[in-house]
């Protein structure tokens, strides 16, 4: 057996007794496992953690996914047996022995107790209570949930499987729910099931759960979904808390657990750089994001342990509308499709002979999960790069060194898009919205560290606001993820063409004054612009620069793209003369007044109204 830890974290006012229904906050235990080869060896560390978990008055611990054994199989059989015998402990000759043992250490320690296990289902013999569309034998990924007595009360079968080939997704999409003698009622899923509208949404707004249990082996991926940042972030955008417990193995990028509670953020998280276990335990408020007094908070390895955690790329970033950032200060607007990305930047870089660079991003479309599965997002970010090229986006350096990063002074984001719709079917949304931030712990940035907020137009408009404010040196992304449940599985979005020509224009402005220098080069070149800024935008005294051209001909040399949402509008050709005309499209109404008169030219463009 590899060595393995277990860290005890002394927490300020736990009592000997366990939390009741009047109590303002539980305890919550949350296991980081590194899974061993041997099951029997697991099993035993189940057995001596929960003990551990107990000691510390947890009233209930989470274990990860698949982490007893990724090959055997554990009937659960909640519909048959133990409805007449619910307390495998009392009955272990009718039960295997994981339901057994856990069922025993739940008993003894009298603690509430989440396992993740392969379930096998024999419907080739009759099984009671079961859905059993076809004669044979099914294997599923289980969430098993025990009581105090050692009872099991709940199972969930995972929904939204990814990659497991020899595993079926439930037959019936039940989601996972169980109440507490603590007062808190639980949703629970597994590990994938999080990107979902079902059952990551829906088991919060349907039922009104304030707390979820999430097991997971999670496979994290810069620049958006590594795994506390996805878990801090759903925490956040659900308003619940949140208990994630994930399984270690820094070599396939597996890691990252954490007990967090709505917009306070991380109670306790980590994000391993060395496989390891560790038990994770912290009092939770039962009003989510209402957190008194001292928590341990994030844990760190540090940034040159980290280099060893296995870390995926998005494969979407080609598919981009993107903008490289440079130093100093900017504001301008991305459009990709029906998303429209505003930023302001002021950023600087630090001294180092290796550095980051970073773009801007705006993307709607689909994108692939590592080739298991497509799914609709709609995304306005900032991320690093080690290079110039789109490809180097969403990656480290190989060897963590300081002052690779840019610093932040200044950075706001501003997406508008089409406003998610209710699903009254499904009580769920059609989209969901997370603020999400990565730095160089591979952890997201408190919540004290940013602002996010939302506002909503005639229901078909959503504006959403991501704004940093603190300063931040050690950004790998900062970005408003949003997730399209409507163009799931459709096919991805393809790469496109990244043109740095296009990202090349550059200018001073004073408000409703305008440029008071400005250049749309028409050559590649590099010009200094200089102009005085009167203090009071827009209020311009003397004489400026202005616009600087190239003349039309050499601009012929300047790549330019299509907006490629032209043929969805409502248009109108426009013909010489006076005219006057209103276009409508759902909730806007354009109202026209034109007097156009055409020149003589064998070429002639034409105009449309839109």
């Amino acid at each position: 057996m590899k060595s393995s830890a277990i860290i005890f974290l002394c927490l300020i006012g736990l009592s000997s007794q366990r939390s009741t229904p009047e109590d303002n906050s539980y305890v919550a235990a949350v296991v980081a496992y590194e899974l061993q080869s041997n099951s029997a060896t697991n099993l035993q560390n189940y057995m001596n953690i929960i003990g551990d978990a107990a000691e510390q008055n947890a009233d209930i611990i989470v274990f990860p996914e698949l982490a007893i054994s990724n090959r055997e199989t554990v009937v659960v059989p909640i519909n048959g047996l133990l409805k007449e015998h619910p307390i495998p402990a009392l009955q272990p000759e009718l039960f295997g022995e994981v339901l057994v043992s856990i069922s025993s250490a739940a008993r003894h320690h009298q603690i509430y107790v989440v396992i993740n296990v392969q379930e096998f289902l024999n419907c080739t013999i009759e099984a009671t209570g079961e859905n059993c569309p076809e004669n044979k034998n099914y294997v599923f990924n289980t969430n098993v949930v025990f009581d105090r007595a050692g009872a099991v009360i709940d199972r969930y079968r995972k929904i939204n499987l990814f990659g497991e080939v020899n595993r079926t997704a439930t037959l019936t999409p039940d989601l996972g729910i169980f109440t507490t003698d603590f007062g808190i009622t639980f949703g629970h899923f597994i590990c994938f099931d999080i990107m979902y509208q079902v059952p990551a949404v829906q088991v919060v707004l349907k039922y009104n759960v304030t707390d979820v249990i999430f097991t997971t082996k999670w496979y994290s991926e810069m620049p958006y979904l590594t795994a506390v940042q996805i878990q801090e972030a759903y925490a956040y955008v659900m308003n619940v808390n949140f208990l994630g417990a994930g399984a270690n193995n820094v070599r396939v990028g597996n890691g990252g657990s954490g007990i967090y509670s709505g917009k306070a953020g991380a109670l306790v998280s980590i994000m391993p750089g060395i496989s390891t276990t560790k038990l994770l335990v912290s009092r939770v408020p039962k009003v989510p994001g209402q957190v008194e007094g001292d928590y341990p908070g994030p844990m760190n390895d540090g940034p040159l342990v980290l280099d060893s955690l296995v870390l995926r790329s998005d494969p979407s970033l080609p598919s981009y509308v993107t903008r490289l950032i440079k130093p100093g200060l900017e504001e301008f607007t991305l459009i990709d499709k029906d998303v429209v990305c505003r930023f302001k930047i002021h950023m600087s870089e630090r001294h180092s002979d290796t550095k980051y660079t970073y773009r801007a991003g705006a993307f709607s479309g689909v994108r692939s999960y590592i080739g298991e599965a497509t799914g609709g997002s709609r995304v306005c970010s900032v991320f690093a790069c080690t290079g110039n090229n789109i490809d180097t986006c969403g990656k480290r350096f190989p060897r963590f060194s300081s002052n690779t990063t840019a610093v932040f002074e200044e950075l706001t984001i501003t997406a508008t898009v089409p406003t998610p719709k209710p699903n009254t079917d499904l009580s769920a949304n059609s989209a969901t919205y997370f603020p999400l931030s990565l730095d160089k712990t591979i952890k997201p940035l408190k919540p004290e560290y940013f602002n996010f907020n939302s506002v909503s137009f005639f229901d078909s408009l959503s504006i959403y606001t991501l704004k940093l404010v603190k300063s931040a040196p050690d950004l790998y992304s900062f970005a408003i993820w949003g997730r399209e449940y409507t163009t799931d599985d459709e096919e991805i979005s393809p790469p496109r063409e990244h043109v740095e020509g296009a990202d090349d224009s550059s200018g001073i402005y004073s408000g409703k004054a305008g440029a008071l220098v400005s250049i749309m080069p028409g050559i590649s070149t590099t010009k200094l612009l200089v102009s005085r800024v009167p203090k009071v935008p827009g209020q311009v005294e003397g004489d400026y620069p202005g616009p600087m051209n190239d003349g039309p001909l050499v601009l012929d040399s300047l790549v330019l793209r299509s907006d490629p949402s032209l043929p969805s509008y409502v248009t109108r050709l426009i013909k010489p003369g006076l005219e006057e005309f209103t276009l409508i499209d759902k909730d806007v109404v354009c109202r026209f007044k034109i007097h156009m008169s055409e020149r003589h030219s064998d070429t002639a463009p034409y105009y449309r109204a839109l």
